[in-house]
């Protein structure tokens, strides 16, 4: 069953970028020295569309270059002091279609009206990033260039200014670009050396790793870096754990008024959260240090609400146990068209859940009405019992490209026939990029009936069953190869949305930072 909140589809090497390589920009966006911004924030429902509509999302990337309240500790004279003011980042991006090549990505801390004047950092970095393109995984390496690094930290003992020729800083990163989300890890090693009020040099040298993923629905970086400071007759060692989380989630507002002509309707709550943790582990002399030895520091943020469509024609609906996963759907414009034929008992075709599965992700597609003069995409029709005039054509070549779903064997995609509950579970686990997590060679599941389960799809189920996103039915049984309804379609959409919406921000900051929120 699928819990309440999948033919072979031949997955292809050929299934690659279903996004721009850059598409979102979004690793580095609180900079890499340890302190934490409010993040940059997700596109809003009614963008996604537009963009859908006119260049079918191609270009979808939200800006590249942003400014955003940022918020440091500065160790350098001893204790953690707080600094309030603006990061700006120039995010740079491969060219498109290119396997390898160069760009810059620029980063500048300043002082903001909220600085105070005991504690000022002025920061300018420029990076040379290098990088290649190994199938679905972009390498990228990002060199310094210290003729662009400048840095002055005033603190209540004095200025404290960068010697960059003396410095270094480098940090490599590896991105896996699945359908749904991009996955990223990355190591910063770097050695700074300050020049301070006394002339004397103030060494800092930090390393670490971070973490961190982006999708339509939500996206985070965490950062877990262990930094030493050797400053004169004392010294300092310490580890840093700055996140900062962006995301969407949904609520159902219900009007006051009683003559109006709709009862209510689904709003998006843009939301953004960034905190950081500290940990002393040293301090010579030891009696330098006589306070706490942990902290946490955080970054307030306002929310931004949408408006989504109010629920239409379905009172038929009423009391039925899908009635919330179908309006939820209906009102992100991911299940679309008149929502009176949407009967919950019947059995969803296809051609239906790979639509409906590719908008609940955000897929690239091609643009549904091309501009007067432009030139006309090229369709190439790889099914030969799909019209390429269907409107939803443009979902399958979506998926196709994406190494979610392909064809079966005989080269057709058999759009209008019911889908198995196997192809759905295992479709949806791929739209994740999560088929890795299911390579044990003895893959076991819990249902009672797992030996129905094809050898194709037995890896995927097992990996949507740990996540919680399907379960067995009262008897233990997950019914591999009976058809899913149009209801139990719905339940599953809602579910894969909220685990890309939370659960995977939890296993990438609430674990590794411990910041109640």
């Amino acid at each position: 069953m699928i819990k309440k909140l999948g033919v072979i589809f031949l997955i292809s090497v050929l299934a690659v970028l279903a996004t721009p390589v850059d598409a979102y920009a979004r690793r580095g966006d609180m900079g890499f020295f340890g302190g934490i911004s409010e993040g940059r924030r997700l596109p809003r429902t009614t963008e996604t569309i537009l963009l859908e509509q006119n260049n079918g999302g191609r270009n979808g990337r939200n800006g590249n270059a942003l400014s955003m309240n940022y918020r440091e500790l500065v160790f350098l004279d001893g204790r953690p002091v707080q600094f309030d003011g603006i990061i700006e980042v120039n995010s740079g991006s491969p060219a498109d279609g290119s396997t390898s090549g160069t760009f810059n990505t620029s980063y500048r801390v300043r002082p903001s009206d909220a600085t105070t004047e005991d504690i000022s950092i002025t920061r300018n970095m420029n990076f040379t990033v290098y990088y290649r393109v190994e199938g679905s995984q972009l390498i990228l390496f990002y060199d310094i260039n210290t003729n662009n690094w400048s840095e002055v930290i005033t603190t209540p003992a004095g200025d404290f200014t960068l010697d960059p020729q003396r410095s270094s800083f480098v940090v490599s990163i590896i991105e896996d670009r699945t359908p749904g989300v991009t996955y990223y890890r990355g190591d910063i090693s770097a050695r700074m050396v300050f020049i301070g009020p006394d002339d004397e040099p103030v060494i800092m040298e930090q390393t670490g790793e971070f973490y961190g993923f982006n999708s339509a629905w939500s996206a985070t970086e965490t950062h877990r870096m262990d930094v030493s400071i050797i400053n004169g007759d004392w010294a300092l060692q310490y580890q840093i754990r700055p996140s900062v989380t962006v995301n969407k989630i949904l609520q159902f507002v219900s009007n006051e008024p009683t003559v109006i002509s709709f009862e209510g309707n689904y709003r998006e709550v843009h939301q953004s959260f960034a905190g950081l943790r500290y940990d002393i582990f040293g301090a010579m002399p030891h009696f330098m240090w006589d306070e706490s030895r942990q902290g946490t520091l955080s970054l307030e943020t306002v929310n931004v609400f949408e408006q989504l469509p109010a629920p239409a024609n379905m009172g038929f609906l009423r009391g039925h146990p899908s009635e919330d996963d179908i309006h939820r759907l209906f009102a992100m414009q991911i299940l679309q068209g008149d929502p009176r034929f949407y009967v919950p008992e019947q059995a969803i075709t296809r051609g239906q859940f790979m639509t409906a599965l590719a908008r609940a992700i955000k897929l690239p597609v091609e643009p549904e009405v091309q501009a007067r003069g432009r030139r006309e995409p090229v369709t190439v029709n790889l099914f030969t019992d799909v019209d390429s005039n269907r409107p939803e054509f443009r979902y399958i070549q979506a998926v196709q490209r994406a190494g979610i779903a392909f064809g079966r064997a005989d080269g057709k995609f058999y759009f209008d026939y019911p889908i198995q509950r196997q192809e759905a579970f295992s479709t949806v686990i791929r739209a994740l990029g999560l088929t890795e997590l299911g390579l044990d060679p003895t893959v076991i599941t819990p249902f009672m009936d797992s030996d129905r389960i094809a050898y194709w799809a037995i890896r995927e189920m097992a990996v949507a069953n740990m996540l919680g996103i399907i379960g067995p039915d009262e008897n233990g049984n997950i019914l591999p190869t009976q058809a899913i309804s149009k209801g139990e379609a719905a339940a599953l959409f809602n579910h894969l949305i909220e685990y890309m919406r939370t659960g995977l921000v939890s296993d990438y900051s609430e674990q590794i930072v411990n910041i109640a929120r």
